[in-house]
Order: structure tokens, then C-alpha cells, then sequence
């Protein structure tokens, strides 16, 4: 579990896995050099129970993904789940994971459905942040155009399959980690299944952050380009061409997520059309075009607006997409009440 801050949301992260009906497991909080009042936290919990053990990140560069490593490398179990130190875990959630994988010896890891964490409490009805459900007969696909099925923490994966073919989280990353692990994984040919159990896992839902002033710095935009280049490239192992549409898909997803909200990030939106262009020629060639007429429409319409014309067929199937999704999850939900 990587840890950076946030004081009181790391308390009650680690209450809620001390909360757990499963006692055989050590956590590994991986500090990535935070201040002095979260490190004094993690070390009074570890002085209070010796399955807590905090490691401080001793290697660049920093970040999630590099503490991820440092956790995977120093685990000793037999399965691995990582958390986000920001989140939630419901009373069972360690017992059911861990129960249901030993019933799997044909799996490598098993995906579970989550939740979110809103206002201190534990949401368990359908959400667009809501992950781990069989929304689609194809994974590849979903990755590919980053509608994606679930996140590292919905998973608990057998150590040594993660060792054996040795995955990692790419440190040049900066975001989208998560959906590389993923791809990877599938690509690795690692062997999953979604189980038809409760939601065990909220994601904290905050209303206030400062991630889109950030996201359009140098850095992101080198990052967001090298995660699009590595899905071409990972799916293209996978299935060939036939995920080409859903690649496009993905990489309006980054372009329009890479906006300020207004207008468009000329260096990001460039850089996106360039990556691809030995990968996929024709998607460069479309980006460009698209670009193109955005900068124009912006003499004559508010900058949003401009952007979004050129790209509204791709924003029409995402709402459709949304929608559909957000049935499936209902039903799944139902189902699994009763």
C-alpha cells in the first residue's frame, strides 16, 4: 500500500483492513516521503501490531508505481491484494478474497467488485467509479478504449504468478498505472475470473482536488503519451488490428481527460496524434484533422463546445456506454442481493 500523506484518510484506511474477520495478513505500507504526522501514524500502528510493517521507499522515482514495486518485492504471502492508502475496505473483504482464490487453483487472480467511499460511508449502489463487474464479454476491448472493468485493488493475484512473469508497474508513469498493470497481466496470458461476491472495496470519492492543475504539466503529458503508446502497442500483441477502433476510443479518452475543461492542450493533443503515428497511421492522420477543425471552430465557438464537435460521435457512444454500463451494474447488484 503506498502511502503519501493524508493523515486522517491513511487512519482510516488501515482501520478498516484491522477491522477485517481475517487475521493472517501483513500489510506493507510503503511511505513515499511523507510528512512527519502521517510517518509518526504508520509507526505507531506498527508498533502496535506486528503485521503492520512500514517501508520507506529507498530508490527513485517517486511515486505510486515505484512503491507498488518495492511492496511486491518485499511480500511474503502467498497472495497479494494492493490497496490504495485512501480508500476503504469493508469487514470482509480479506476473508472472501482470500477464500474464494484458494477455491480457483486454475486462476491466477480473481476480480471483485467495488464500492465507493463518500462522506465517511461505504456506497454499495451502482456508481461510474464503480469497478469489478463483468460489464462486457471482452476485457481487451474495454482496456483498449479505457471504459476499464476493474482496477489493480479489485484483484487479489497469486504472488508467484505475478513474480513468474514478471509484472511490475511501469515507473514512468505518472497516471493510467492501473490499466498498463492490467493489459500486462492479460498480455502475460495470467488465467482470471470475476467473482459473484459481495462489493469488499470503496473507492474514496473526493469532491475537491487539484489533479487537473497538474495534469496538464510537461511531465503528465510525456506520461500520458507513453501510456497510449504502450495500449497501441500491448493490445496490438494481444488481438492484432482487431481492437483498432476501441485504441482510437482510448485515445480520445486521454485527449478529452487532458483538457483544462475549456478549450484543448494543443502539446497534448499534437504529442497523442504523433505517438501513433507509425503505430497507426490512419489514427494519427484522424487526430490531426480533428485538432485541426477545433482550432477552427474556436474562432467562432466557445472553446469547449469547439472541441467537443469534432470528437461527438466518440462522446455519444461514451454516454450510451455509461448508460449501458450503469444497468449491468444494477442488475449484477440485484442479483447479488437476493
Amino acid at each position: 500500500m503506498p502511502v503519501f500523506n493524508h493523515r486522517d484518510e491513511v487512519r482510516t484506511m488501515i482501520d478498516s483492513i484491522l477491522a477485517n474477520d481475517f487475521n493472517a495478513w501483513e500489510l506493507l505500507a510503503v511511505d513515499d516521503g511523507s510528512g512527519e504526522d502521517t510517518l509518526q501514524l504508520l509507526e505507531s500502528y506498527a508498533a502496535a501490531d506486528i503485521r503492520i510493517r512500514v517501508v520507506k521507499r529507498s530508490r527513485q522515482p517517486k511515486g505510486a508505481q515505484t512503491c507498488r514495486n518495492i511492496g511486491l518485492e518485499m511480500a511474503r504471502g502467498e497472495f497479494v491484494i494492493v490497496f490504495d492508502s485512501d480508500d476503504y475496505t469493508a469487514p470482509y473483504c480479506l476473508r472472501q478474497r482470500v477464500e474464494m482464490l484458494q477455491k480457483r487453483p486454475d486462476l491466477d487472480f480473481l476480480v471483485f467488485p467495488s464500492g465507493v467511499f463518500v462522506d465517511e460511508r461505504f456506497v454499495t449502489e451502482s456508481h461510474p467509479y464503480a469497478f469489478g463487474f463483468r460489464v462486457a464479454e471482452d476485457d481487451v476491448a474495454l482496456f483498449a478504449s479505457r471504459r476499464l472493468p476493474f482496477i489493480v485493488w479489485n484483484n487479489i493475484y497469486r504472488t508467484e504468478s505475478l513474480r513468474r512473469h514478471n509484472l511490475t508497474w511501469d515507473v514512468n508513469l505518472l497516471s493510467l498505472q492501473d490499466a498498463d498493470f492490467n493489459i500486462s497481466a492479460i498480455a502475460a496470458g495470467l488465467r482470471y475470473d470475476y467473482a459473484e461476491a459481495p462489493q469488499d472495496y470503496g473507492y474514496r470519492i473526493i469532491t475537491t482536488s487539484s489533479i487537473s492543475k497538474k495534469i496538464n504539466t510537461q511531465a503528465h503529458v510525456d506520461s500520458h503519451v507513453r501510456a497510449n503508446s504502450r495500449m497501441y502497442d500491448t493490445v496490438r500483441r494481444i488481438g492484432g488490428k482487431r481492437y483498432d477502433n476501441s485504441l482510437y476510443d482510448g485515445m480520445l479518452r486521454i485527449y478529452n481527460s487532458g483538457m483544462t475543461g475549456k478549450g484543448i492542450n494543443l502539446s497534448l493533443a499534437e504529442a497523442l496524434a504523433d505517438s501513433v503515428s507509425k503505430r497507426c497511421p490512419y489514427h494519427s492522420r484522424l487526430l490531426k484533422l480533428q485538432i485541426r477543425l477545433t482550432l477552427l471552430l474556436q474562432k467562432l465557438l466557445p472553446a469547449r463546445l469547439a472541441r467537443q464537435l469534432p470528437v461527438a460521435a466518440y462522446l455519444l457512444r461514451e454516454a450510451r456506454w455509461r448508460k449501458k454500463k450503469t444497468a449491468i451494474i444494477n442488475s449484477l447488484i440485484e442479483t447479488q442481493k437476493h
